[in-house]
Parts: structure tokens; C-alpha cells; sequence
């Protein structure tokens, strides 16, 4: 994979786990989490579950309601510190 380098710091047992995977599979480590993790899924739904994204969308496009997606982190965050933060406030947009 090409592009800026970036360090990151893992255990070392997850590191030679890693390593030894993508060894496996004839890549980098790199190009293994890249594939993994950055490149698009396909899911499978069932007919009831695509009936309700699709209303789920209708509702949305009709009523543009929703919450901001930093408020959303910044309360799970605090409430992984131990905070006791308002949930985010609903929002038209």
C-alpha cells in the first residue's frame, strides 16, 4: 500500500499474529488490514430487513430528523470515562 507512513503501537503477540497472517496470504501487513477493513462489504439482507432501510430512508428524506454524529462519540466517549453526559439532542436537517 503507497501513501504517508503512520507507526501505530500494538501488543506484541497481536503483532507477530498479524505478521504471521499476512505472511499467509502473500502480503504486507498493511495491504492485509487495508483489505479487511477499508474495502466495502457486501451484506446480505433479507427481504424485511431491506423493506425496513428502505421506509427507514422514506422516514428520513421526508422528515430529515437525525442526531450529529460527533455529539453521538462525544457521549459514548464520556460515558466510557465515567461521565454522565445528556444523550445528543435530536436534529432536523
Amino acid at each position: 500500500m503507497e501513501g504517508r507512513r503512520r507507526t501505530i503501537e500494538v501488543d506484541e503477540d497481536v503483532a507477530v499474529a498479524l505478521e504471521k497472517r499476512a505472511a499467509e496470504c502473500g502480503v504486507s501487513v498493511d495491504d492485509m488490514l487495508a483489505a479487511d477493513y477499508l474495502a466495502p462489504k457486501e451484506v446480505e439482507l433479507s427481504d424485511a430487513d431491506l423493506a425496513d432501510l428502505e421506509a427507514r430512508g422514506r422516514e428520513w428524506e421526508r422528515d430529515r430528523l437525525g442526531y450529529d454524529a460527533e455529539e453521538v462519540f462525544d457521549w459514548l466517549r464520556g460515558g466510557v470515562a465515567g461521565e454522565d453526559l445528556p444523550f445528543p439532542r435530536l436534529r432536523k436537517y
